[in-house]
Protein backbone atom coordinates (compact mmCIF):
# COMPACT_ATOMS: atom_id res chain seq x y z
CA UNK A 1 0.00 0.00 0.00
CA UNK A 2 2.70 2.70 0.96
CA UNK A 3 4.68 2.10 -2.67
CA UNK A 4 1.32 2.17 -4.34
CA UNK A 5 0.67 5.68 -2.61
CA UNK A 6 4.57 6.55 -3.18
CA UNK A 7 4.05 6.09 -6.61
CA UNK A 8 0.84 8.31 -7.26
CA UNK A 9 2.50 10.68 -5.40
CA UNK A 10 5.62 10.71 -7.31
CA UNK A 11 3.86 10.81 -10.85
CA UNK A 12 1.54 13.82 -9.26
CA UNK A 13 5.02 15.43 -8.56
CA UNK A 14 6.17 14.90 -11.91
CA UNK A 15 3.30 16.17 -13.81
CA UNK A 16 3.25 19.16 -10.97
CA UNK A 17 5.98 20.26 -12.00
CA UNK A 18 4.86 21.22 -15.61
CA UNK A 19 1.25 22.94 -14.72
CA UNK A 20 2.52 26.43 -15.32
CA UNK A 21 3.75 27.64 -18.28
CA UNK A 22 7.56 28.82 -18.45
CA UNK A 23 7.61 31.91 -20.93
CA UNK A 24 10.49 32.03 -23.29
CA UNK A 25 11.68 35.63 -24.51
CA UNK A 26 14.35 37.82 -25.69
CA UNK A 27 13.76 39.63 -22.51
CA UNK A 28 14.42 36.46 -20.38
CA UNK A 29 17.18 35.58 -22.56
CA UNK A 30 15.86 32.02 -21.77
CA UNK A 31 16.82 30.38 -25.37
CA UNK A 32 19.40 27.67 -25.21
CA UNK A 33 21.06 29.11 -28.00
CA UNK A 34 24.30 26.97 -27.14
CA UNK A 35 22.75 24.67 -29.34
CA UNK A 36 22.91 26.45 -32.59
CA UNK A 37 26.13 25.84 -33.84
CA UNK A 38 27.36 26.02 -37.60
CA UNK A 39 25.54 23.67 -40.08
CA UNK A 40 23.78 23.22 -43.63
CA UNK A 41 21.48 21.16 -43.83
CA UNK A 42 18.95 20.00 -46.64
CA UNK A 43 15.21 19.41 -46.39
CA UNK A 44 12.97 17.50 -48.66
CA UNK A 45 9.12 20.12 -47.99
CA UNK A 46 5.82 18.26 -49.57
CA UNK A 47 1.91 18.73 -49.15
CA UNK A 48 -0.22 15.65 -48.38
CA UNK A 49 -3.97 16.37 -48.64
CA UNK A 50 -5.76 15.00 -45.46
CA UNK A 51 -8.58 13.46 -47.80
CA UNK A 52 -7.10 11.85 -50.46
CA UNK A 53 -3.53 11.66 -49.04
CA UNK A 54 -2.27 13.01 -52.63
CA UNK A 55 1.08 14.27 -52.47
CA UNK A 56 1.64 17.81 -53.85
CA UNK A 57 4.32 20.62 -53.85
CA UNK A 58 7.56 18.83 -53.65
CA UNK A 59 10.37 21.01 -53.12
CA UNK A 60 14.04 20.90 -51.56
CA UNK A 61 15.59 23.88 -49.15
CA UNK A 62 18.91 24.54 -48.08
CA UNK A 63 19.53 26.25 -44.59
CA UNK A 64 22.79 27.47 -43.55
CA UNK A 65 23.61 28.71 -40.15
CA UNK A 66 27.00 30.35 -39.28
CA UNK A 67 28.96 32.10 -36.36
CA UNK A 68 30.31 35.44 -37.16
CA UNK A 69 31.04 38.42 -35.91
CA UNK A 70 28.92 42.16 -36.94
CA UNK A 71 30.83 44.76 -35.69
CA UNK A 72 32.72 43.01 -32.94
CA UNK A 73 29.73 41.18 -32.26
CA UNK A 74 29.14 37.96 -31.95
CA UNK A 75 25.63 37.05 -34.34
CA UNK A 76 24.23 33.76 -36.00
CA UNK A 77 23.83 34.33 -39.88
CA UNK A 78 20.82 32.04 -41.03
CA UNK A 79 20.51 31.58 -44.84
CA UNK A 80 17.93 29.51 -46.60
CA UNK A 81 17.39 28.69 -50.56
CA UNK A 82 13.70 27.47 -50.87
CA UNK A 83 14.46 25.81 -54.67
CA UNK A 84 11.88 24.74 -56.68
CA UNK A 85 11.40 23.60 -60.60
CA UNK A 86 9.01 26.64 -61.09
CA UNK A 87 11.22 29.62 -60.64
CA UNK A 88 8.05 31.79 -59.47
CA UNK A 89 8.48 29.85 -56.32
CA UNK A 90 12.52 30.56 -55.28
CA UNK A 91 13.69 31.97 -51.98
CA UNK A 92 16.47 33.36 -50.44
CA UNK A 93 15.84 34.21 -46.88
CA UNK A 94 18.98 35.81 -44.94
CA UNK A 95 18.76 36.68 -41.32
CA UNK A 96 21.29 37.80 -38.42
CA UNK A 97 20.94 37.41 -34.99
CA UNK A 98 22.51 38.34 -31.64
CA UNK A 99 24.34 34.70 -30.53
CA UNK A 100 23.29 35.57 -26.80
CA UNK A 101 20.15 36.09 -27.05
CA UNK A 102 18.81 35.41 -30.77
CA UNK A 103 16.97 38.83 -31.01
CA UNK A 104 16.83 39.48 -34.86
CA UNK A 105 18.96 42.42 -35.50
CA UNK A 106 18.40 42.13 -39.93
CA UNK A 107 15.78 39.67 -42.32
CA UNK A 108 16.61 40.03 -46.16
CA UNK A 109 14.06 38.34 -48.28
CA UNK A 110 14.23 38.00 -52.34
CA UNK A 111 11.65 36.06 -54.10
CA UNK A 112 9.76 36.73 -57.36
CA UNK A 113 7.83 39.35 -55.29
CA UNK A 114 10.86 41.40 -54.99
CA UNK A 115 12.96 42.03 -52.28
CA UNK A 116 12.03 42.79 -48.79
CA UNK A 117 14.77 43.91 -46.01
CA UNK A 118 14.52 45.23 -42.38
CA UNK A 119 16.27 46.71 -39.45
CA UNK A 120 15.61 45.64 -35.81
CA UNK A 121 16.52 49.05 -33.80
CA UNK A 122 15.31 48.85 -30.20
CA UNK A 123 11.85 47.54 -29.89
CA UNK A 124 10.78 48.04 -33.63
CA UNK A 125 11.61 46.79 -36.93
CA UNK A 126 11.71 49.32 -39.69
CA UNK A 127 12.50 48.95 -43.48
CA UNK A 128 16.19 49.20 -44.59
CA UNK A 129 16.90 52.09 -46.34
CA UNK A 130 20.06 51.06 -47.40
CA UNK A 131 18.83 48.02 -49.59
CA UNK A 132 18.43 49.36 -53.12
CA UNK A 133 14.82 48.03 -54.34
CA UNK A 134 13.01 47.65 -51.21
CA UNK A 135 9.92 46.95 -51.11
CA UNK A 136 9.21 47.34 -47.56
CA UNK A 137 11.32 50.89 -47.32
CA UNK A 138 8.83 52.40 -45.54
CA UNK A 139 7.82 49.93 -43.53
CA UNK A 140 7.81 50.65 -39.50
CA UNK A 141 6.10 48.67 -36.47
CA UNK A 142 6.66 49.25 -32.75
CA UNK A 143 6.53 45.84 -30.85
CA UNK A 144 5.09 45.66 -27.30
CA UNK A 145 7.15 42.41 -26.89
CA UNK A 146 10.41 42.18 -29.27
CA UNK A 147 9.49 38.84 -30.78
CA UNK A 148 11.83 35.67 -32.51
CA UNK A 149 11.80 35.89 -36.34
CA UNK A 150 9.13 33.43 -37.77
CA UNK A 151 12.00 32.73 -40.49
CA UNK A 152 13.95 31.22 -37.75
CA UNK A 153 11.37 28.92 -36.32
CA UNK A 154 13.44 25.63 -36.77
CA UNK A 155 16.34 27.36 -34.70
CA UNK A 156 14.30 28.69 -32.21
CA UNK A 157 12.22 25.88 -31.29
CA UNK A 158 15.50 23.38 -31.76
CA UNK A 159 17.16 25.52 -28.56
CA UNK A 160 14.05 25.81 -26.23
CA UNK A 161 14.74 24.47 -22.88
CA UNK A 162 12.78 21.15 -23.23
CA UNK A 163 12.58 19.04 -20.44
CA UNK A 164 9.45 16.58 -20.42
CA UNK A 165 6.13 15.64 -21.50
CA UNK A 166 3.81 17.69 -20.59
CA UNK A 167 5.75 20.65 -20.10
CA UNK A 168 4.29 24.03 -21.37
CA UNK A 169 6.18 27.22 -22.81
CA UNK A 170 5.03 30.32 -24.24
CA UNK A 171 7.02 31.67 -27.15
CA UNK A 172 6.47 35.02 -29.00
CA UNK A 173 7.12 34.89 -33.10
CA UNK A 174 6.45 37.72 -35.55
CA UNK A 175 6.92 37.18 -39.52
CA UNK A 176 8.77 40.21 -40.76
CA UNK A 177 6.22 42.82 -42.55
CA UNK A 178 3.40 41.68 -40.58
CA UNK A 179 1.37 44.63 -39.72
CA UNK A 180 -0.43 42.73 -37.12
CA UNK A 181 1.55 42.85 -33.30
CA UNK A 182 2.50 39.39 -32.46
CA UNK A 183 1.07 37.44 -29.72
CA UNK A 184 2.43 34.32 -27.59
CA UNK A 185 1.91 30.97 -28.61
CA UNK A 186 1.36 27.76 -26.37
CA UNK A 187 4.50 25.18 -26.94
CA UNK A 188 3.97 22.21 -25.56
CA UNK A 189 6.32 18.79 -25.24
CA UNK A 190 3.75 16.75 -26.70
CA UNK A 191 5.58 13.08 -26.63
CA UNK A 192 9.05 11.55 -27.31
CA UNK A 193 10.05 9.30 -30.23
CA UNK A 194 13.04 6.87 -31.55
CA UNK A 195 12.79 8.71 -35.36
CA UNK A 196 14.79 6.45 -38.05
CA UNK A 197 17.47 8.21 -39.85
CA UNK A 198 19.49 6.46 -41.69
CA UNK A 199 21.94 2.99 -41.78
CA UNK A 200 19.13 1.76 -39.51
CA UNK A 201 19.25 4.12 -37.23
CA UNK A 202 17.17 6.42 -35.07
CA UNK A 203 16.99 9.27 -32.95
CA UNK A 204 15.60 9.53 -29.91
CA UNK A 205 13.26 12.69 -30.01
CA UNK A 206 10.74 15.45 -28.14
CA UNK A 207 7.82 15.97 -30.28
CA UNK A 208 7.24 19.68 -29.69
CA UNK A 209 3.71 20.88 -30.80
CA UNK A 210 2.99 24.89 -31.48
CA UNK A 211 -0.44 25.60 -31.25
CA UNK A 212 -1.41 28.36 -34.20
CA UNK A 213 -5.23 28.36 -33.40
CA UNK A 214 -8.11 26.53 -32.82
CA UNK A 215 -7.74 24.16 -36.12
CA UNK A 216 -4.19 24.54 -37.14
CA UNK A 217 -0.73 23.38 -35.45
CA UNK A 218 2.93 22.18 -36.14
CA UNK A 219 4.96 19.24 -34.79
CA UNK A 220 8.74 19.23 -34.11
CA UNK A 221 10.45 16.54 -33.94
CA UNK A 222 13.99 17.79 -32.23
CA UNK A 223 17.04 15.44 -31.02
CA UNK A 224 17.34 14.89 -27.42
CA UNK A 225 21.02 14.84 -27.36
CA UNK A 226 21.91 17.89 -29.64
CA UNK A 227 18.90 19.87 -30.05
CA UNK A 228 18.54 19.19 -33.96
CA UNK A 229 15.83 19.81 -35.91
CA UNK A 230 14.68 16.49 -38.16
CA UNK A 231 11.42 17.08 -38.90
CA UNK A 232 7.81 19.02 -39.15
CA UNK A 233 4.60 18.77 -39.56
CA UNK A 234 2.39 21.45 -40.05
CA UNK A 235 -1.26 20.57 -39.86
CA UNK A 236 -4.73 22.32 -40.99
CA UNK A 237 -7.88 20.48 -41.73
CA UNK A 238 -7.40 20.46 -45.45
CA UNK A 239 -3.81 19.64 -45.54
CA UNK A 240 -0.40 18.73 -43.75
CA UNK A 241 2.62 20.34 -45.01
CA UNK A 242 5.64 17.64 -43.90
CA UNK A 243 9.34 19.18 -44.12
CA UNK A 244 12.20 16.53 -43.39
CA UNK A 245 15.95 16.40 -42.80
CA UNK A 246 17.68 14.38 -45.48
CA UNK A 247 20.70 12.67 -43.76
CA UNK A 248 24.20 11.84 -45.04
CA UNK A 249 25.05 8.29 -44.78
CA UNK A 250 27.53 9.32 -42.38
CA UNK A 251 25.88 12.13 -40.33
CA UNK A 252 26.56 11.13 -37.02
CA UNK A 253 22.89 12.43 -34.63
Amino acid sequence: MKLFLLAILSNSIYFSCFAQIDTISIKKNNLQTKYLVESNSTYLNFMRDAKSGAVSGISLSKRGVHLQKLAGKDVIVVSQHKLNNDSSKLKFIYTVSDRLTFKTIYDYVESADGIEAYDYRGGEIVGSDTVKSNTKGGFNLKFHEIPYCLELDLETVSALPARGIGQKMAVCFYQPGREKLPKFQLIEVNGQEQLPTTNGKTSDCWVLKLTIDSEDYDLFWISKRKHEFLKLESHSLTDTFYKVKLFNKNLQL
